[in-house]
């Protein structure tokens, strides 16, 4: 009888340490590819609001390019030696030219159409090209954001960590 029981604890505890390793391999594999990130700020307003949790795909862009308007978490430093992560949309790519001017933005000549900007941008004029490999990155609440305005073009392949995919709250 205490034999059974011996046996009957040992299968118990195979199980659970199954469950348990199981349940770590499955998180690793899902943290491999996604990355769960709180908007900080408001910047991407009114698109996302400060402390929304969001969900990046972190190896999209391993099998397709970037588009315009994607919204994607790039690693970059503002100056102070330290890497932060920022989540801003992609208004341009490589070799694009972006200009502001009158409060509206342009790529290559031609005026974007945002409809996720909620007010007029209050910029000077300015234009600049995108840099090879590069992306050009925009808050969408233009007026409260720091951005490729202030970081100038963003490395794609070494700053993007990947598009956001999925708003959880």
């Amino acid at each position: 009888m205490e034999n059974t029981k011996q046996v009957n604890m040992k299968q118990s505890i195979m199980e659970y340490v199954k469950v348990v390793v199981v349940t770590m391999i499955l998180t690793y594999l899902v943290l491999y590819f996604i990355q769960i990130s709180r908007v900080v700020g408001v910047s991407m307003q009114p698109t996302y609001n400060n402390g929304n949790i969001v969900l990046v795909n972190k190896k999209f862009y391993s099998y397709s390019d970037c588009h315009y308007g994607d919204i994607v978490v790039a690693d970059v430093d503002f100056g102070s030696g330290k890497s932060e992560q920022i989540i801003k949309r992609v208004i341009g790519k490589a070799g694009d030219v972006i200009s502001c001017k009158d409060g509206k933005m342009y790529r290559n000549g031609k005026l974007l159409k945002e409809t996720y900007i909620a007010e007029k941008m209050e910029d000077e004029d300015w234009s600049t090209k995108v840099k090879k490999d590069s992306v050009f990155l925009m808050g969408d609440n233009r007026n409260n954001s720091a951005d490729s305005r202030d970081l100038g073009s963003v490395n794609f392949k070494k700053h993007v960590v990947g598009r956001v995919f999925f708003k959880v709250f």
